[in-house]
């Protein structure tokens, strides 16, 4: 270890005094979550599980989402007549954000994941089937829509569904599918005419991933958790599969994608981490060193802040049930690349000692500066960036919206 430095007490962090401007009724709601999460996060190193992207072990997240399924916050914001709590998607984005910084695992559950396009476009009897335990927590789903040669570029998809009179066989490949493993069920898109437009060649589908001719395959990441390859093989899907309309598939993902890129869950990653790096800086001896981190720390948290305010912009917009497509990828872009910095500095600042890792939930190495999360930090925030649309993608996006005039509001 650095010889000017010492570890911080990292159960020893203040909250931010700057953060999202929440009214009287949704402090109050925030308030009532975090205590419930710290709750739950108290002794999670205990259910440790590297090889998962929670963090958690697959026994410890299934028992705390029936748990959070039952005081209803996995559905706060889902209409009442569907069982939900019926409050402003806000409300559903402050659970996010606590989630997030508390690292526990709801964030991809089934309700954020699959809901948008089952409440969109599902039909009463696909909602009946599969919403009452998607709410209560019971069901654990996953999104399958990149494929080996269709990352980015969704129109490359090569999977198809061929009709067989009564249905559909479903045959390809889908790669990179977060939580496979330990999914019920799985909502994927599939061209299901190929003489068509991409835009209208595809077709959504919601498949068990118990049915026949469904392979899972997990695949390790640089950071030791794992994606999953999902192979289907002639799986057979009757015409209760198809989620929505034939060929309207492409639409109906971008909408999912968009309602996903809204939410606020990488700024409550990054508060808790400038939050311990803020109060690590303090702890450095050596004057140029400690100048230097504090100067850093001062720098995150405005970017932070502005993360915020970019972030409420969306919420906002979607309270008033406003279309968000160019003011949630700027906030996308924003708070996934603000993580990415934020892990190189910590580096850059702590130096060598950042390079021990630890998992994301697990026992802090307490010789090592802020716990030996920074390496896994490091390699983790690239993912976020090219997940749910690449930001290469969402600078796109941005640009067309700007010259358009649609964006400002």
């Amino acid at each position: 270890m650095n010889p000017s430095v010492r570890a911080a007490d990292n159960n020893n962090v203040g909250r931010l005094s700057f953060g999202l401007r929440l009214d009287a009724e949704q402090r109050t709601f925030r308030d009532e979550v975090r205590e419930f999460l710290a709750a739950e996060m108290r002794d999670a190193a205990q259910h440790s599980d590297p090889t998962d992207l929670t963090g958690c072990s697959i026994e410890f997240e299934r028992a705390h989402q029936l748990r959070a399924g039952a005081l209803g916050y996995l559905a706060v914001s889902v209409p009442t007549e569907h069982g939900g709590g019926g409050r402003p998607p806000s409300y559903r984005a402050i659970y996010s954000f606590e989630a997030a910084y508390h690292d526990a695992p709801s964030i991809d559950t089934a309700m954020v994941l699959c809901a948008a396009p089952l409440l969109s476009h599902g039909t009463d009897e696909q909602r009946a089937r599969l919403l009452p335990a998607m709410l209560r927590g019971e069901v654990l789903a996953c999104v399958a829509y990149t494929e080996p040669c269709a990352g980015s570029d969704l129109s490359a998809i090569e999977t198809l569904a061929v009709t067989n009179g009564t249905g559909y066989l479903l045959t390809g490949v889908k790669s990179l599918v977060t939580g496979a493993h330990k999914a019920q069920w799985c909502v994927t898109i599939a061209r299901t005419d190929i003489d068509a437009e991409t835009r209208d060649a595809l077709t959504m589908f919601l498949v068990s991933l118990d049915a026949p001719g469904v392979t899972v395959k997990r695949r390790v990441t640089a950071n030791g958790w794992t994606l999953s390859d999902i192979t289907f093989d002639d799986v057979a899907i009757d015409a209760a599969g198809v989620l929505g309309q034939v060929g309207h598939g492409w639409h109906q993902l971008a909408a999912a994608l968009v309602d996903e890129r809204s939410g606020v869950a990488w700024l409550g990653w990054a508060t808790k981490l400038i939050e311990t790096f803020g109060a690590w800086v303090t702890t450095i001896a050596e004057p140029t060193l400690r100048r230097d981190g504090v100067d850093a720390a001062v720098a995150l948290h405005t970017d932070l802040v502005i993360g915020y305010r970019l972030a409420e912009r969306v919420l906002r917009l979607q309270d008033g049930g406003h279309a968000v497509n160019a003011e949630a990828a700027v906030s996308k872009v924003w708070a996934t690349e603000l993580l990415q910095r934020l892990a190189r500095t910590m580096l850059d600042i702590v130096g060598a000692d950042a390079l021990a890792w630890r998992p994301v939930v697990g026992q802090p190495a307490v010789a090592v500066p802020l716990g030996g999360r920074i390496a896994w930090e490091y390699l983790e925030r690239i993912h976020p960036t090219i997940s749910v649309g690449a930001n290469e993608l969402q600078r796109d996006s941005i640009a067309r919206a700007a010259f358009a005039s649609e964006s400002p509001r």
